[in-house]
């Protein structure tokens, strides 16, 4: 016997938080601690070619997502999408509204950043970070993601 597509789908989210909350488990308590070696880049750790880099900055930290394709996805894959955003961090988790991103290949202004209130969300634990939400669609091309686990690959402090 088969799964529904919705069962399997439900099973995803299902671990997916099961992940979010290991990795809070596994955090030290004190804020501070938390969140002191955030800093540097991260691979996603599934089929998506994603990198994450989070460096600190006066007002919090500064993220940048790219990628968001399957390799299988060939030719056609939505690799050019850039996301990046700033503020904050509360405890393990950083939420902020998508920054306004230009280059060679990607466009989103200040104006529709503003007006589209995307939001990204990640949870942080050691060497580690969950990408549980990144409003991508319309955004990036159709098939990209960018939600899922992540490996810490550099230290941006050595």
């Amino acid at each position: 016997m088969t799964r529904s597509g919705c069962s399997t789908a439900g099973h995803s989210a299902a671990h997916g938080a099961l992940l979010v909350l290991a990795m809070l488990l596994a955090a030290p308590s004190s804020d501070a601690a938390r969140l002191a070696g955030i800093d540097g880049t991260y691979r996603h750790a599934g089929r998506v070619a994603a990198l994450l880099e989070v460096r600190r900055v006066p007002e919090g930290y500064a993220v940048k997502l790219q990628g968001g394709a399957f390799p299988e996805a060939g030719a056609g894959a939505a690799a050019d999408c850039v996301i990046l955003a700033h503020g904050p961090a509360k405890g393990q988790r950083f939420e902020a509204g998508f920054d306004p991103v230009e280059t060679d290949a990607f466009s989103y202004g200040a104006e529709q950043a503003a007006r589209d209130h995307r939001v990204l969300r990640i949870v942080f634990g050691r060497g580690a970070a969950q990408v549980t939400e990144a409003d991508v669609f319309g955004y990036c091309g159709l098939g990209a993601t960018f939600l899922g686990r992540y490996r810490l690959v550099r230290d941006s402090r050595r």
